[in-house]
C-alpha cells in the first residue's frame, strides 16, 4: 500500500481519499479506523432518532434481549455494534468489562461491594446497580489496580 500526502495552503478541512481497484478487508479496516466513530463518538439510536454520543459520557454498555445499549446520565440508547466490537474501540484505561453482557466506565464506579461468595456488586454514579461475574473478578482487580 502506498501513502501519499499533499499539502495545500488553501485547504480548509483535511480530506482523505482512498483509491483502490477493489474493497478488501484491509481497506474496510482502514475506513472503520478512520471513521468519526473512532474519534470518541458512537452513533446511538433512540425513539427520537440517531444521536452521536461522546464516549466520555457513557456510564455503561450492556446487552439485553440480544441488543446492545449504552447508558448515559440522560438516556439509554441502542447501538448497532456488538459488545466485543465496542470493547475493542474503548480505552481499556477508562472502561472495564465486568461480565459477558456488560462494560462499565471506570470513572463512573461509585462503589464496589465484594461479597463472601465472590460476586461483586457494582454501584455506578446515578445509583445504577449491577454485578460483576466471578469470571471477570481477576481482570477487574488487575485493571483497577486492586
Amino acid at each position: 500500500m502506498k501513502i501519499e500526502l499533499s499539502i495545500d495552503p488553501t485547504c480548509e478541512e483535511p480530506k482523505l481519499i482512498i483509491i483502490t481497484n477493489e474493497v478488501t478487508d484491509e481497506i474496510t479496516d482502514i475506513m472503520e479506523f478512520l471513521s468519526p466513530d473512532s474519534f470518541g463518538r458512537i452513533s446511538a439510536y433512540t425513539h427520537r432518532g440517531v444521536s452521536i454520543v461522546n464516549i466520555q459520557n457513557i456510564i455503561r454498555i450492556f446487552t439485553e434481549n440480544k441488543k446492545v445499549y449504552i447508558q448515559t446520565s440522560k438516556d439509554i440508547a441502542e447501538v448497532k455494534l456488538r459488545l466485543y466490537e465496542l470493547e475493542e474501540k474503548l480505552n481499556s484505561k477508562q472502561f472495564v468489562r465486568i461480565s459477558n453482557s456488560e462494560i462499565v466506565n471506570i470513572d463512573e464506579i461509585a462503589n464496589m461491594d465484594i461479597s463472601k461468595t465472590g460476586t461483586i456488586g457494582v454501584t455506578l454514579n446515578g445509583n445504577i446497580q449491577t454485578y460483576a461475574s466471578r469470571r471477570y473478578v481477576t481482570k477487574i482487580k488487575k485493571q483497577l489496580g486492586l
